[in-house]
């Protein structure tokens, strides 16, 4: 449901299938982290997981190897980040810490609260590095 499908991971490309995600899921990825301070949201995309706004800069804190991106989605203002760690690195992760697995190929963190002015200059210097 939230994740990418495994048929769909077999016939599509990886940039397709995270395309194809985001085309189908945006509106509620980013209903999710309206106000979200202490969850990181997970996505599956076949070797990698991904997180979007907030849960993505939780994601970079936790991860120092972390990989970002930013988007404009048609029907969004605003610039989104998503952040991305490989397979590997969230399995060595979750043997220390607990992961919540929420549908297929979605999982939740629940991690310390994120204050707002921390996630805003985040939020800046990384869109920045992208314009």
């Amino acid at each position: 449901m939230y994740g990418i499908s495994q048929q769909s991971q077999l016939s599509e490309s990886p940039g397709m299938r995270l395309m194809s995600f985001l085309a189908a899921h945006q509106q509620e990825i980013l209903d999710r982290e309206k106000n979200n301070e202490t969850l990181v949201h997970l996505y599956n995309t076949g070797g990698y997981w991904v997180a979007f706004e907030h849960s993505a800069c939780q994601l970079c804190r936790l991860f120092p190897r972390h990989e970002t991106a930013v988007f404009n989605f048609r029907d969004y203002p605003f610039p989104v980040v998503m952040a991305s760690v490989t397979d590997a690195d969230l399995q060595a992760y979750s043997r220390g810490h607990i992961l919540r697995t929420a549908g297929p190929d979605y999982e939740i963190l629940t991690v310390p609260a994120l204050a707002p002015e921390l996630y805003k200059h985040w939020y800046r210097r990384t869109i920045s590095e992208f314009t």
